[in-house]
């Protein structure tokens, strides 16, 4: 599976099963989507 994040938006490309995995391990954090994209931006400018 492979994961693509940028700034504004966050792609996922592989087979079915392994989003849902993925997605779902993502869950048990306390962290919505707009947040991880924030700090996934930031840290690429340090």
């Amino acid at each position: 599976m492979k994961t693509y994040v940028s700034e504004k938006q966050l792609r996922m490309v592989g087979k079915a099963w392994e989003i849902k995995a993925a997605l779902r391990s993502w869950s048990n954090k306390d962290l919505t989507l707009q947040e991880y994209l924030i700090r996934r931006a930031n840290a690429g400018r340090r």
